[in-house]
C-alpha cells in the first residue's frame, strides 16, 4: 500500500520508461551486431555478414511492429549511420573484387599469349 504522501506515477511514465529502455536496449543490440557485421565484411567473411545481416534484419522487422512514438530522431540518425558504414564497407569490398577479376581477367591472357 502506498504511502499517502507518495506521489503517485502514472502509467503513462512508467510505460514511457520502459519503452525507453526497450529503445536503449534494441540499439545496444544493433550496435553490437553491426560491429560484428563490420568485422565480418572487413575479414570477407561472407556467410558470417549474411547470417548476423539476417539477425539484424529481425529487429528492423521488430522495430516496425512497436509504436512508432517510441523511436526519437537520434535513434534514426543512429541507424542510418550504420546503413551508411556497411554500405561503405560492401562498396569497398566489390571494387577489390572487381580490381581482382580485372588482374585475373588480365593474367590469363597473358598465359593464353605466353602459350602461343
Amino acid at each position: 500500500m502506498p504511502h499517502p504522501n507518495e506521489p503517485k506515477i502514472s502509467k503513462d511514465i512508467v510505460s514511457s520508461s520502459a519503452s525507453k529502455t526497450q529503445v536503449r536496449e534494441i540499439k545496444a543490440q544493433f550496435e553490437v551486431l553491426n560491429g560484428h557485421i563490420t568485422t565480418a565484411i572487413s575479414e570477407k567473411n561472407f556467410t558470417k555478414a549474411i547470417t548476423l545481416d539476417l539477425a539484424r534484419q529481425e529487429i528492423l522487422r521488430d522495430l516496425c511492429l512497436r509504436d512508432p512514438s517510441i523511436f526519437d530522431s537520434d535513434f534514426f540518425i543512429f541507424i542510418e549511420k550504420c546503413a551508411r558504414e556497411n554500405s561503405s564497407l560492401i562498396s569497398n569490398v566489390e571494387d577489390e573484387m572487381n580490381n581482382l577479376t580485372c588482374l585475373t581477367g588480365k593474367s590469363m591472357k597473358m598465359q593464353m599469349a605466353y602459350n602461343r
